[in-house]
Formats: structure tokens, sequence, C-alpha cells
């Protein structure tokens, strides 16, 4: 069973993400019968979150990286909770920041083709009539190829780093550590990636495919889960890979840019597979917890 799980988690997981868009109609449809404030895809990522945690509580890659809120005296489950606490903090918060952006991408997306000016013209570019799928593809191979180079300039530029750090800071990984980012520096990302789509003139829903599909990579890249990469690891990053770039080390973590695919990073010679000890450490020199103000409210000062 160990074993199988090993092998076979990630390639269900994503199975299961490409194969839940199929039913977003529907989905769409009973939450609004249901009269629960979700849009769909924010419900998939959270059924997915909670599939995961299972999983990290199950068949965790390091214990100690889990919140174990019911483990051990009183003030090792308190910092539990407080972990707990500050993860789901940035939850609601950065999917509420990640909504809106999105409904702005799409809106900029629809509004585009409807204008006369270049991004009119460069809707031909885009292969309307071939299938959502392959739509969907080449939108999130645009979005991650965008997202790699602005990663790599957020580790150079001292402008970016200041907010693009916050995600540096942590010292485990957990699914929900894909959302411990500033605010701002969610932002700069949605930009970054809205750009390439717009001038390539893709649809809002092949977008949003796209951005849903990349949001489950993120949490599985994150997720505290004791996995083997197989052939899916030359494409997918796996969490081995992307602990790679949570090192404490800065050498090691000036690589594996890409944030749900390690392609470009395989292509543009940044790949490296794994750290050089075990276990990893990780974070922000100095190495240690920060506080909400020294994450959140500080960088912009």
């Amino acid at each position: 069973m160990s074993r199988a799980f090993r092998h076979l988690f990630f390639p269900l997981m994503i199975g299961l993400s490409i194969a839940s868009w199929a039913f977003r109609d529907e989905g769409s449809a009973r939450l609004l019968r249901a009269r629960l404030p979700l849009a769909y895809p924010t419900a998939m990522l959270l059924a997915s979150i909670a599939i995961i945690a299972l999983a990290e509580t199950f068949r965790p890659r390091d214990p100690e990286w889990n919140y174990r809120l019911f483990a051990g005296p009183i003030a090792r489950a308190a910092l539990g909770w407080n972990r707990l606490a500050r993860d789901l903090l940035y939850l609601f918060l950065i999917a509420a920041i990640g909504t809106l952006a999105l409904k702005w991408v799409a809106t900029w997306l629809e509004a585009a083709g409807k204008t006369q000016g270049f991004a009119y013209g460069a809707r031909h570019l885009w292969p309307g009539d071939a299938p959502f799928v392959v739509r969907a593809a080449l939108a999130f191979f645009a979005i991650e190829f965008a997202s790699y180079w602005f990663h790599r300039l957020a580790h150079r530029i001292a402008f970016f780093w200041r907010f693009h750090q916050t995600h540096h800071v942590v010292t485990e990984l957990t699914a929900l550590k894909a959302v411990r980012t500033h605010p701002l520096d969610n932002v700069f990302f949605s930009i970054v990636r809205s750009v390439p789509l717009l001038l390539l003139g893709a649809g809002a829903a092949e977008v949003t495919a796209a951005l849903y599909f990349g949001a489950t990579l993120g949490l599985l890249a994150h997720a505290n889960v004791e996995v083997e990469e197989g052939p899916l690891g030359l494409v997918v990053n796996y969490p081995r890979y992307h602990e790679v770039h949570h090192s404490a080390d800065l050498d090691e973590s000036n690589s594996n840019f890409g944030c749900h695919t390690v392609l470009f990073d395989r292509l543009f010679g940044t790949f490296r597979a794994r750290v050089a000890r075990t276990p990893p450490r990780l974070g922000v020199h100095p190495i240690g917890a920060r506080s909400v103000w020294q994450e959140l409210v500080a960088p912009p000062r």
C-alpha cells in the first residue's frame, strides 16, 4: 500500500483535477442551488486541500513539518495551532485576492476581444477553434513561461524580493504553504501571467481552467507527502524538487524557479533534483519564525 501511494498519489490528484473540470457546469449549478457562496474552482481547491491534508497526516515526508495539533505538551500543540491559524489567514486572504485577480483578468480578456486595437488582431494568433483541452494546455504553459522568468527576477531584484521573501521564510512545507505569499507578490505574478495571455488573445474559459490546474499543482508542490517522481517528474514540480527552491542554502534556492512545472528549469539549466542534506534546512537567513507584521506590513516599508 505504501509503495502504491508513493507512485500513484500525484497522478491520481492531477487526474482528478483535470476530470473535475469536465463537470464544472453541473458543479456550479449545484453550488448555486445550495446557496453556497463559493465559485466552483474555489470549491474544488478546498476539496484538494482536504485530500492532501489527509495524505500529509498519514503519509508525511517529515512528520515534524505537520501541525501536530494534539501531540506532545501543550506548548507544542499551541505552536501547531498558531501555525495553522497563520496558514488559514493567508489562505482566505490570498484566495480573496486571487478571485478578484481572476475576475479582472477574465474581464480584461473579454474586453480585449471586443476592441479594434492590437489585442483584437492578436486573437488570430490564438487557436480559438482548437479543442478546449488544447487551448487550456496552451494557456497553462504560457502562464508558466511568464511565471518562470518573473520568478527568477523576483530572486534577483531587491524591490520584488522584498515581497517574494514572505513565501520563503517558512521553515517547513505543507500544502497550505503554497498560499503563504505577500498579497502584492501575488498581484505582481497575476499581472505578469496576464500579459502574454492578453497578447496571444486567449479566452477567459481556458485561462480560468489553466489557473485552477496550476493552483492544484502548487498545493501538491508544497505538500508534505512521501511520493516518488516517476515519469511525471520530467514536467511536474514534485515536493522534493520544490524544497530545493525553499532551501536556506542560497546556491540551492537559486534553482527550480518553475511554479508548477520544472519543464522550463530543465530547458534553461536551472533544474536541481535534490538538496544536499537530509532533512533539508529551509527558510531565509536569519532562519526562524516571523510575525504577521514582518511578513505582511514590513516589506513595503
